[in-house]
């Protein structure tokens, strides 16, 4: 190997290096967050969805049956005999949607594992019916590894009479850095009262982006 061509794999190292490395000066070392933990932070914040954009990024649907999670218009719902309360803020949202049949079945919504910290929290609108009260469920669900832990029943809510939006939170039972999933588990019916559906998700995180506590 020639000296010229030595050198110009030294420098090709030297400059791939420097281009992925992130100086100290840049390092925020406050309450030992550094960019590291911030970069992770933005990952949890990306949870939040309003569904005005037409898709449920960064959510991911993987219901095993026919019944699935659709962003649905309130100008144009699936359902035109019941259309949901109108929402608060914008027009769209996510909604269990089932096949011509109104077939019944189980829903499922997740996240992929993400780092929270301990004072995260998360809150949420949802709208769910039934034709027998409870006959709905809507849990959400905080999984590490193998292990699940349900943060909200919303299921006594489930009735003929509910046309309105709801709020609900939780804040995560965690007391140091944990990597887990944020599941929703919902099981939507076969009458046509029967609806479930989901609105402005919203992470509230105790560190800020400049890795402070929130005040």
């Amino acid at each position: 190997m020639s000296n010229s061509f030595r050198l110009f794999l030294a420098v090709t190292t030297i400059a791939v290096c420097w281009s992925n490395h992130v100086p100290v000066s840049r390092q925020n070392t406050r309450l030992g967050v550094s960019l590291v933990d911030i970069k992770t932070k933005l990952t949890r914040t990306s949870v939040n969805n309003d569904f005005e954009s037409g898709s449920p990024d960064p959510w991911i649907d993987t219901s095993p049956t026919s019944v699935y999670w659709n962003v649905e218009d309130f100008s144009t719902p699936t359902e035109v005999n019941y259309p949901p309360p109108t929402p608060s803020m914008g027009s769209k949202y996510l909604r269990a949607t089932r096949d011509s049949q109104l077939a019944p079945g189980l829903l499922i919504l997740r996240t992929v594992t993400f780092t929270a910290f301990p004072g995260d929290a998360i809150s949420f609108k949802f709208w769910i019916r039934s034709k027998y009260t409870g006959g709905n469920t809507l849990d959400l669900v905080l999984a590490i590894d193998d292990v699940e832990t349900t943060l909200l029943a919303l299921s006594s809510y489930s009735t003929s009479v509910n046309v309105e939006w709801r709020t609900a939170s939780s804040s995560f039972p965690i007391s140091t850095p944990t990597n887990l999933t944020l599941i929703f588990y919902g099981y939507c019916g076969g009458n046509s009262e029967d609806a479930i559906a989901i609105d402005d998700i919203l992470f509230n995180s105790s560190i800020t982006e400049q890795g402070t506590p929130n005040s």
